[in-house]
């Protein structure tokens, strides 16, 4: 009976190759109808990222003028990740087929931003040297590439979870920058403090760093890296086993209701969300759970006195961010649970112009849910009323 069994996984992995979700963003794209390009972006840090373009859709042909917006993914993840639902409902080609001129980030790090101008990530530990706000040169350069390459002066910006967390340090830390550049900033369950978090694991990383630190000692620099067999057999499990592994990977991930989730969307997320990310990022992300706040990187009383002349780190100013915030959180989110929406909100302020907790969504709904469409339409309606802007002022 196990050789069945075994024969029938080798079987269905096998039979994965030509489905849709192996396929790359370009091939999904071309397969539907939506047009693609690439390009290489420098930072001026060194790092080399890729940056797609889904410049058009079977509804919306492609032309001069259209308006951008950027795609930021979250944890573990890529640019990919909002093209996984098909046409209709993932967020990238939902946006494309609505007129937007649709860019998507791939931060520093993950399997399509591993480059550097100096460095070899492979062999160069410095490379991997980069925290949460380091991330923000990622997001000056690609920001700026679009405005370069398309004749807009400041362009919206969808961000989620990691990637929310990130965009939103950026902008408090680069607030004229971004205050040119961005119209609108729109972060769905941005993970800027989890301090309440109920998520099995990041409660666990959050409360015994060093678990993380030892990791990254021993000389592992990224977390959760590319890996095709793994791919093939969590996506195989899931297929057989969905409502068990639906449950208990939701439950660990912090989905206050695993089961308001596509499931064949969680089967592609447990198979396709290993794109990496740095150790020191992570451990920067983790900490929030510890310290209930959002701070620079914390090395411990005698490395913070080293690097910031203080025993803490200094807190980062999300006070200090100048563009229009909209702020969408689940209400079942045991990521960023209430009391964290809450914590947050308190920090952004005036700059909030939309403030919206989405019935029955969890952490990763606005990614994979069941009723997506829900935001994708206020998403929508927020781009148009803070658009794109035409211009060349940068």
């Amino acid at each position: 009976m196990k050789y069945l069994i075994l024969i029938l996984i080798v079987v269905l992995v096998s039979g994965q190759k030509d489905d849709y979700w192996n396929m790359d963003v370009q091939q999904r794209s071309e397969d539907l109808g939506f047009g693609y390009e690439e390009y290489q972006v420098t930072t001026d840090d060194g790092y080399i990222l890729t940056l797609m373009r889904i410049p058009s859709g079977p509804q919306s042909p492609q032309q001069e003028g259209k308006q951008p917006i950027l795609l930021a993914h979250p944890l573990f993840e890529a640019g990919e990740a909002f093209t996984r639902l098909g046409s209709v409902y993932s967020p990238a080609f939902y946006l494309a087929d609505e007129g937007k001129d649709v860019w998507l980030f791939n931060m520093r790090g993950t399997t399509f931003s591993r480059q550097h101008v100096n460095l070899d990530p492979s062999t160069d530990d410095e490379y991997w040297d980069f925290y949460m706000d380091t991330i923000r040169y990622d997001y000056m350069a690609c920001i700026q590439f679009i405005l370069d390459n398309t004749g807009f002066s400041s362009i919206p910006v969808f961000a989620m979870s990691f990637g929310g967390a990130t965009f939103a340090i950026s902008l408090a830390l680069e607030p004229e920058f971004f205050s040119s550049r961005v119209s609108v900033a729109v972060l769905a369950a941005p993970a800027l403090n989890m301090g309440h978090t109920n998520a099995l694991i990041y409660a666990l990383l959050g409360n015994f760093p060093n678990i993380l630190e030892t990791l990254r000692s021993g000389g592992m620099n990224v977390f959760r890296d590319d890996n095709q067999m793994m791919r093939n057999l969590l996506y195989t499990a899931a297929r057989l086993f969905g409502p068990i592994v639906q449950g208990i990977g939701g439950t660990v991930l912090g989905e206050g209701d695993p089961f308001a989730l596509d499931p064949e969307g969680m089967s592609i997320l447990l198979a396709r969300s290993q794109y990496g990310v740095g150790m020191r990022a992570l451990q920067h992300l983790f900490q929030s759970v510890r310290l209930n706040d959002l701070t620079y990187f914390d090395y411990g009383p005698r490395g913070n006195f080293d690097v910031y002349g203080t025993e803490t780190p200094p807190e980062i100013p999300l006070e200090d961010i100048n563009v229009p915030v909209a702020l969408m959180f689940g209400e079942f989110d045991n990521v960023v649970p209430e009391e964290d929406q809450q914590w947050i909100r308190e920090r952004m302020g005036d700059n909030i112009i939309f403030d919206q907790v989405y019935e029955g969504f969890s952490h990763l709904s606005f990614l994979i849910g069941d009723n997506i469409e829900v935001y994708l339409e206020d998403l929508t309606d927020i781009t148009e009323e803070y658009p794109a802007v035409i211009g060349d002022e940068n």
